[in-house]
């Protein structure tokens, strides 16, 4: 069989410099020709779902965030977002694309990068594209779930937004390197206004690391959730 690829286009609604407002759940699938006698065409299981969309901005930088969650029962396909920042008058200011990978079946991944606009622009919503291939890249072995802890809030250091600390714990009894530790962070509507990202260098066997990071948001957050992942060179 060929690999598989499909492709999902999602447009997230207007947005008042925050995200969409409710999770948009786009499904994937595709066929794989002539499957019996009667020539019936069969249809896979969708590969994968945008669940939410949305970003934060801090003068001209913004945070792009989506929550992929893998709908098929195969690990390692490859995931690619592309995000389209707009203005209000529905302008194109910036394209910005992040790749990542399944690691377990069911995984909600949070795929996240950063862009940055021109000055005095500022970014009114977010159209994400989301593109899930079956190409081999990456290890078709589960891997198991990275467990984060509460995401503790503090003032930054230098200026008035904010940093995240989280704790990751290692689920496997050897060192785990680099693994990709991000943040998001929802207004009291439940919407999405920004997050950040990190890679700490180690995780010990079997123990726990503080992972700290740079949050790009909207004010203050009224809540944030951690996820984690496995970096892409980790067997």
């Amino acid at each position: 069989m060929t690999n598989l690829r499909i492709a999902t286009l999602v447009a997230c609604s207007m947005l008042s410099l925050a995200a969409c407002g409710e999770a948009d759940k786009v499904e994937q699938g595709s066929s794989t020709g002539a499957a019996s006698n009667t020539a019936e065409a069969t249809v896979e299981k969708p590969a994968g779902s945008l669940m939410e969309t949305g970003f934060g901005q801090s003068d001209i930088y913004v945070a792009l965030i989506a929550i992929v969650q893998n709908t098929s029962d195969k690990v390692g396909q490859t995931v690619t977002v592309q995000f389209n920042i707009k203005d209000a008058n529905d302008e194109l200011l910036a394209s910005e694309s992040q790749v990542e990978y399944f690691s377990g079946a069911g995984q909600k991944l949070l795929v996240q990068t950063q862009a940055e606009l021109p000055k005095g622009k500022r970014a009114a919503k977010v159209d994400a594209t989301l593109l899930v291939e079956d190409k081999g890249s990456f290890s078709s072995e589960p891997f198991p779930e990275i467990k984060t802890g509460p995401v503790k809030l503090v003032k930054s250091e230098y200026g008035e937004g904010f940093e995240a600390k989280v704790e990751v714990t290692n689920p496997k009894t050897e060192p785990l390197k680099s693994p990709r530790v991000g943040v998001v962070c929802y207004s009291t509507e439940k919407r999405i206004v920004g997050g950040g990202f990190t890679f700490p260098d180690l995780v010990p066997p079997s123990g726990k690391a503080v992972a700290e990071m740079d949050l790009l948001i909207n004010g203050k957050p009224s809540s944030c959730v951690a996820y984690a992942s496995p970096g892409a060179f980790e067997d």
